[in-house]
Order: C-alpha cells, then sequence, then structure tokens
C-alpha cells in the first residue's frame, strides 16, 4: 500500500482518456517493481558449462526473447488504428456478412487495449514452458464495443546453442481460441507457431537479438493465411545488480502474409503479399534484479499497418 500512495501522483499526470484502463496499469506496475525490489536479492543465473548468457540479458520488448528463464510478465499495449482487422484472421475472425463467425457489421478500423499475463517456468537453462493469457478491449468505429478473454497461447522453448557469446532457440507457440469471435476477441481457429530466436551480445554494452516466425492457423474460413514475422533488436548497456539501471531498446519487426484475404469495408480483398514493418523504441530499466519495467512506442514504415500507434508498458518479475 505504501507503494501505491508513493505513485498516486502519476494519476493526475496522465491524460483522461488513458485513466481507465492505462493509468490503472501504469500504477500498479509501478507499485510492483517497489515491492519486488523489497524483496531479498535475486541472484543472476549464470553461463552453464558452456558458458551461455544470464537469464537476465534480454532487453527487448517485442521480439521474443530467446533466454529461457522463470518469470511472472504483466503487459499493457493500447493500439490504434487497425484498419485490416480481418486480415488473415491473425487478429480477428472473418465477419459474419461475407459469412464468417466474428463482428455482425463490416468494420472501417478498430482500437484496442490488451492486458495479458504470461507465467514462464524453466526447468534449466536452456528448456521453459509457457503460457499467456490476455483480457482484450475492443473499440471497433461501427460495432459496439466489447470486452472480455482474448485468444490465449502456451508453448516451450529449448536453447540449443549456447556459448559466452550467443545462444541460439527453438520455440513452438500453440495460439487457443478462447475469445469470443463473435465480439471480435478471437479468430475461432487454433494457430500453431514454431519459431527460431537468437541473442547475441556484440559488445559488453550491445546487446542483439532476433526472432524468425512461422505463424499457421488451423481450421479457419477462407480468410485465413499463414504468416511470416521477423524482426531485430537492440539494447544499448548492461543491467546492474544493486543500482537503479536503465537500457534504451530499439526493434524492427516485420510480417509478410502468404495468403488468404481481409476486408476492406465491405469490399473482400486478397491479403496474400502484404508486408508490415513496424519501428518500435523504449526503455527498459530497474532497481536491482529481481524485476524490470518496459515502455515503449512502436509505428508502422510501411503503408499495411496492424495498427497506426502502439503503446506498450510491461512489468517482469524474475524468481
Amino acid at each position: 500500500m505504501a507503494a501505491m500512495e508513493r505513485h498516486r501522483g502519476i494519476m493526475d499526470m496522465l491524460p483522461s482518456r488513458k485513466k481507465s484502463p492505462c493509468s490503472l496499469a501504469i500504477v500498479f506496475l509501478l507499485s510492483l517493481a517497489q515491492a519486488a525490489h523489497a524483496q531479498a536479492p535475486m541472484e543472476l543465473t549464470g553461463p552453464d558449462a558452456e558458458g551461455g548468457p544470464t537469464t537476465r540479458d534480454s532487453g527487448v520488448g517485442y521480439i521474443d526473447s530467446a533466454v529461457p528463464f522463470s518469470q511472472f510478465r504483466l503487459r499493457y499495449d493500447d493500439a490504434f488504428h487497425n484498419n485490416r482487422p480481418t486480415r488473415a484472421e491473425f487478429f480477428y475472425a472473418k465477419g459474419q456478412p461475407p459469412g464468417g463467425p466474428g463482428l455482425p457489421k463490416p468494420e472501417t478500423f478498430v482500437d484496442y487495449q490488451d492486458i495479458s499475463s504470461y507465467l514462464e517456468i524453466a526447468a534449466d537453462n536452456r528448456m521453459s514452458a509457457f503460457i499467456e493469457a490476455p483480457v482484450r478491449f475492443l473499440n471497433p468505429q461501427i460495432n459496439q464495443d466489447a470486452t472480455g478473454f482474448a485468444d490465449m497461447n502456451a508453448g516451450f522453448k529449448y536453447a540449443f546453442f549456447q556459448n559466452p557469446d550467443w545462444i541460439m532457440t527453438g520455440q513452438f507457440r500453440t495460439y487457443i481460441p478462447t475469445g469470443d469471435a463473435h465480439l471480435g476477441l478471437g479468430t475461432r481457429h487454433v494457430s500453431l507457431e514454431p519459431a527460431f530466436l537468437f541473442n547475441h551480445n556484440l559488445a559488453s554494452w550491445l546487446l542483439l537479438e532476433g526472432e524468425f516466425r512461422y505463424w499457421i492457423p488451423v481450421g479457419g474460413t477462407d480468410f485465413e493465411g499463414d504468416v511470416i514475422r521477423y524482426g531485430l533488436g537492440l539494447t544499448f548497456g548492461r543491467r546492474q545488480a544493486d543500482h537503479f539501471w536503465v537500457t534504451p531498446v530499439t526493434e524492427v519487426v516485420g510480417w509478410t502474409v502468404l495468403g488468404g484475404k481481409e476486408s476492406a469495408g465491405t469490399t473482400i480483398i486478397s491479403a496474400a503479399g502484404d508486408t508490415i514493418v513496424n519501428f518500435k523504441v523504449g526503455v527498459r530499466f530497474g532497481l536491482g534484479d529481481r524485476a524490470d519495467i518496459y515502455t515503449g512506442y512502436g509505428r508502422p514504415l510501411t503503408g499495411d499497418v496492424w495498427y497506426k500507434d502502439i503503446f506498450r508498458v510491461e512489468f517482469r518479475l524474475f524468481f
């Protein structure tokens, strides 16, 4: 409670539009960070016999981390102007007017906010399993607003190669259709996503991370299509075990749609070949080694978009 009182002044600094749920998320995350720092110090997981990176050597906010480690993560996203939400049934399902299970009326664009809880448990410094459960606040322009559980996902990662400068990891994730497609909260199909992730120490103060993911929908409508996702991220600086630290992060993330369809208002067009590239900039900071907070902003560099702007705040607690 004392931590909440120390951060209460933040509420008055935020725009009124953000006071629910954005400001509550920010205050809650700051309070969690304060509470985590008050606990006993936690020893960093060191390299294995082959000298792999420590579990805290991952700073990216949008790219999946190649390092398996035990953590709880609470993440808040605020995204604006998704003008093709049915594209390849990646975000939500095909709408009802063309014969799909999704929203009852064609949409021009949607805004949304996601709050997701993520739990990852590492068996050792090579293998971990994870599960993520999101709640979505959908703000369409034509259909009614909706709030509820979105599609959850679960999977595992295995670091098959480690040395003092590199870690290479295979990851497999399954998306489960727990969101209500009629409300625009899910895709109403299972999706499978194998991925290759890497983490490379370029210098003592510079870390490169990357991903290549292949998203495969299973059992959707004629709108469904495979999507390739790829990205690179740079983290500048290193965290300190006993002091306040700040590490700036830049990332470039791209998606290429290989098939499927999308609705542009009332018109149905092919989604194949759509390529979206986003630039992300943010900062990760913490006090000690037990927890950290990331805050960042992303914007597309291409004409095709998933959103025009996205703001992200996340809290990670290590155990």
